[in-house]
């Protein structure tokens, strides 16, 4: 399992980060998704076998948001 963070733009309420989490915990492998819509920020906890950072950023595109993965510290 990996735990990645993704910066995502366009959010202005939690029903937008409810939106982004239901979307990405519908992807086969994704563990859980937790966004922030304050800090702007979605962790993914997601089985890199199963899905890619690239089907996560697909689905928050879909759902109508802009995203990409977060720099590490």
């Amino acid at each position: 399992m990996v735990k990645q963070q993704f910066k995502i733009q366009g959010m202005h309420c939690v029903g937008c980060a409810m939106t982004i989490d239901g979307a990405v915990e519908d992807l086969p492998g994704v563990k859980s998704a937790s966004t922030n819509y304050k800090r702007q920020v979605a962790v993914v906890e997601y089985d890199e076998r199963q899905v890619s950072e690239t089907d996560i950023l697909q689905v928050i595109h879909e759902a109508g948001y802009s995203g990409k993965v977060a720099e590490s510290n």
